[in-house]
């Protein structure tokens, strides 16, 4: 007489019915690696916002040999070395030449400069202190009117570098600081007598007023919030070359 087959899944069902204690175990293996899971993740999930807490309560700046460091926003002080480096650094940007805003003497670039604004659009030093750094479009445009004017006139130096930079820093209030900046500069200037090239070392000087609001102006570009109310610019010129020859 013939056997007739049980159907798989009633199989199935009476293996596990006979062995009730396998299931059980596989649940309670199951439920464990469950709550692992959620711990490991509730874990991760605490250290992650924590060092996102740590970044947003903190400033993130390079120092001057490369290390990144973090500041405590609270804890800033104006008049701490750490600070007057990194406004020095953000003065560099005013520091230039015919050679950079030009992009290499190019015709083209030189073309654009139909006006004083137009700096801003061919030159990333001047478009970064007017969107990061100048407190109003009043500075912004006297610094561009400067050197529109110094340009134009033939009165800047064909190419700058810097080579040492001193400053003399001054608080100003709680929040406030003054900074004279000196920058000893290598320039090179054309005779416009003979076409000769000049190459002399001469001072370029920078005298700044301002604050810094890290809650309210900090950027990544602009880390301690710095704002400057007040620039003036003494760049050594062709005239003053030709005063020192008497």
């Amino acid at each position: 007489m013939a056997i007739k087959k049980q159907p798989l899944l009633d199989r199935i069902n009476n293996f596990f019915v006979k062995n009730w204690f396998l299931n059980g175990v596989s649940n309670i293996i199951i439920i464990c690696l469950l709550i692992f899971y959620i711990t490991e993740e509730n874990q991760n999930k605490k250290d992650t916002d924590k060092r996102l807490n740590t970044l947003m309560m903190n400033i993130i700046y390079g120092t001057p040999d490369g290390r990144v460091g973090l500041l405590d926003k609270k804890l800033i002080n104006t008049d701490s070395e750490v600070f007057q480096n990194h406004i020095a650094l953000i003065a560099k940007n005013l520091e230039t030449s015919e050679e950079k805003i030009t992009h290499g003497f190019d015709p083209a670039v030189s073309a654009k400069l139909t006006n004083s604004a137009k700096l801003v659009e061919v030159d990333e030093n001047f478009a970064l202190l007017y969107k990061e750094f100048f407190a109003s479009k009043r500075i912004t445009m006297s610094v561009l009117k400067y050197y529109f004017i110094l340009l134009k006139s033939g009165e800047l130096a064909k190419k700058s570098s810097i080579i040492s930079t001193k400053y003399e820093y001054e608080p100003d209030g709680e929040n406030g600081f003054k900074m004279k900046i000196i920058f000893k500069t290598a320039k090179d200037f054309i005779n416009k007598v003979d076409n000769k090239p000049i190459e002399l070392i001469a001072n370029d000087i920078v005298y700044l007023k301002g604050f810094i609001d890290p809650t309210k102006y900090s950027t990544p570009l602009n880390p301690f919030g710095v704002k400057f109310t007040d620039v003036k610019l003494n760049i050594y010129t062709y005239s003053d070359y030709l005063k020192s020859k008497g």
